[in-house]
């Protein structure tokens, strides 16, 4: 029940910040991220592989995102293709 209850925040919280009139992209990925984690343990802990592997590519994503942004502040925007 708590798991549901983090999936179900962190989801809610992930598509508020992504979505807002003024988005912050770095902490709606960083939630995105959170969210994609936990649906990992919950697959894992429920032994779903369709739950994993969904989940995994999720938080490549996320993850993918978050260090593009990164990349773009430290290097610019030609340095992050």
């Amino acid at each position: 029940m708590m798991l549901a209850l983090l999936i179900a925040i962190a989801t809610c919280t992930t598509a508020w910040l992504l979505t807002s009139p003024q988005p912050n992209r770095t902490l709606g990925g960083l939630f995105g991220l959170i969210d994609s984690i936990l649906w990992l343990v919950a697959g894992i802990a429920a032994g779903k592989t369709a739950v994993i592997l969904i989940a995994a590519f999720c938080a490549l994503c996320f993850l993918r995102s978050l260090l593009r942004g990164r990349t773009v502040s430290l290097f610019g925007s030609s340095h992050a293709n």
